[in-house]
Protein backbone atom coordinates (compact mmCIF):
# COMPACT_ATOMS: atom_id res chain seq x y z
CA UNK A 1 0.00 0.00 0.00
CA UNK A 2 2.91 2.38 0.69
CA UNK A 3 4.18 2.45 -2.94
CA UNK A 4 0.66 3.31 -4.13
CA UNK A 5 0.43 6.21 -1.69
CA UNK A 6 3.90 7.43 -2.74
CA UNK A 7 2.95 7.32 -6.42
CA UNK A 8 -0.34 9.08 -5.67
CA UNK A 9 1.49 11.84 -3.76
CA UNK A 10 3.94 12.32 -6.64
CA UNK A 11 1.11 12.60 -9.16
CA UNK A 12 -0.75 15.08 -6.96
CA UNK A 13 2.40 17.16 -6.42
CA UNK A 14 3.21 17.15 -10.14
CA UNK A 15 -0.36 18.13 -11.04
CA UNK A 16 -0.22 21.03 -8.61
CA UNK A 17 3.08 22.21 -10.06
CA UNK A 18 1.71 21.88 -13.60
CA UNK A 19 -1.41 23.90 -12.80
CA UNK A 20 0.58 26.50 -10.85
CA UNK A 21 3.03 26.93 -13.73
CA UNK A 22 0.22 27.25 -16.27
CA UNK A 23 -1.53 29.80 -14.06
CA UNK A 24 1.65 31.85 -13.69
CA UNK A 25 2.21 31.72 -17.44
CA UNK A 26 -1.32 32.87 -18.23
CA UNK A 27 -1.52 35.50 -15.46
CA UNK A 28 -1.84 39.01 -16.85
CA UNK A 29 1.38 40.40 -15.39
CA UNK A 30 1.09 43.31 -17.77
CA UNK A 31 -1.65 44.39 -20.11
CA UNK A 32 -0.33 44.33 -23.61
CA UNK A 33 0.91 42.21 -26.44
CA UNK A 34 2.47 39.49 -24.28
CA UNK A 35 -0.85 38.70 -22.56
CA UNK A 36 -2.64 38.59 -25.91
CA UNK A 37 0.08 36.41 -27.41
CA UNK A 38 -0.06 33.96 -24.48
CA UNK A 39 -3.84 33.79 -24.56
CA UNK A 40 -3.92 33.47 -28.35
CA UNK A 41 -1.22 30.80 -28.25
CA UNK A 42 -3.16 28.84 -25.68
CA UNK A 43 -6.36 29.11 -27.71
CA UNK A 44 -4.52 28.00 -30.86
CA UNK A 45 -3.05 25.01 -29.00
CA UNK A 46 -6.46 23.95 -27.69
CA UNK A 47 -7.97 24.36 -31.17
CA UNK A 48 -5.16 22.29 -32.71
CA UNK A 49 -5.59 19.53 -30.12
CA UNK A 50 -9.36 19.49 -30.71
CA UNK A 51 -8.97 19.25 -34.48
CA UNK A 52 -6.36 16.53 -34.10
CA UNK A 53 -8.65 14.51 -31.84
CA UNK A 54 -11.47 14.89 -34.36
CA UNK A 55 -9.30 13.35 -37.08
CA UNK A 56 -7.75 10.66 -34.84
CA UNK A 57 -10.05 9.99 -31.89
CA UNK A 58 -7.95 7.04 -30.74
CA UNK A 59 -5.27 9.55 -29.63
CA UNK A 60 -7.52 10.48 -26.72
CA UNK A 61 -5.97 7.49 -24.92
CA UNK A 62 -2.58 9.21 -25.10
CA UNK A 63 -3.82 12.18 -23.05
CA UNK A 64 -3.77 10.46 -19.62
CA UNK A 65 -0.43 8.83 -20.41
CA UNK A 66 1.08 12.19 -21.39
CA UNK A 67 -0.38 13.76 -18.25
CA UNK A 68 1.03 11.01 -16.00
CA UNK A 69 4.52 11.21 -17.54
CA UNK A 70 4.55 15.01 -17.36
CA UNK A 71 3.45 15.29 -13.74
CA UNK A 72 5.75 12.43 -12.68
CA UNK A 73 8.73 14.30 -14.14
CA UNK A 74 7.57 17.58 -12.58
CA UNK A 75 7.40 15.94 -9.17
CA UNK A 76 11.00 14.77 -9.67
CA UNK A 77 12.12 18.32 -10.44
CA UNK A 78 10.68 19.56 -7.17
CA UNK A 79 12.67 17.13 -5.05
CA UNK A 80 14.93 18.45 -2.34
CA UNK A 81 18.31 19.29 -3.88
CA UNK A 82 21.39 17.48 -2.63
CA UNK A 83 23.36 19.19 0.11
CA UNK A 84 25.93 21.76 -0.94
CA UNK A 85 29.61 20.93 -0.59
CA UNK A 86 31.34 22.11 2.54
CA UNK A 87 32.03 25.83 2.30
CA UNK A 88 35.61 27.03 2.69
CA UNK A 89 36.76 28.63 5.91
CA UNK A 90 37.04 32.40 6.32
CA UNK A 91 40.64 32.65 5.17
CA UNK A 92 40.25 30.66 1.92
CA UNK A 93 39.07 32.59 -1.14
CA UNK A 94 38.76 32.03 -4.90
CA UNK A 95 42.40 31.88 -5.93
CA UNK A 96 43.79 31.27 -2.49
CA UNK A 97 47.43 32.18 -3.17
CA UNK A 98 47.27 35.75 -1.82
CA UNK A 99 48.14 36.56 1.76
CA UNK A 100 45.45 38.62 3.43
CA UNK A 101 46.20 41.30 5.99
CA UNK A 102 42.55 41.58 7.02
CA UNK A 103 38.97 41.31 5.80
CA UNK A 104 36.66 44.30 6.18
CA UNK A 105 32.93 43.48 6.30
CA UNK A 106 30.14 45.96 5.49
CA UNK A 107 27.81 46.97 8.34
CA UNK A 108 25.08 44.73 6.89
CA UNK A 109 27.46 41.76 6.82
CA UNK A 110 26.71 41.13 3.15
CA UNK A 111 29.74 42.56 1.37
CA UNK A 112 33.42 42.26 2.23
CA UNK A 113 36.67 43.88 1.13
CA UNK A 114 39.80 41.76 1.10
CA UNK A 115 43.00 43.61 1.96
CA UNK A 116 45.99 41.79 0.50
CA UNK A 117 49.53 41.96 1.85
CA UNK A 118 51.56 43.66 -0.87
CA UNK A 119 55.24 43.00 -1.29
CA UNK A 120 56.99 46.27 -1.98
CA UNK A 121 59.66 46.81 -4.61
CA UNK A 122 63.05 48.30 -3.57
CA UNK A 123 62.24 48.01 0.11
CA UNK A 124 58.93 49.86 0.03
Amino acid sequence: MAPVVGAYERLVLGTGLLLHGAGDWLAPADSGKSFLARTGGTAAGVLFAGLLLERAPHLVFAVPVAWAVTVWRLSDSSATPPPLPESPSEDVYADGDERLSHVEWSPEGVRCTLHVVRDGVNGR
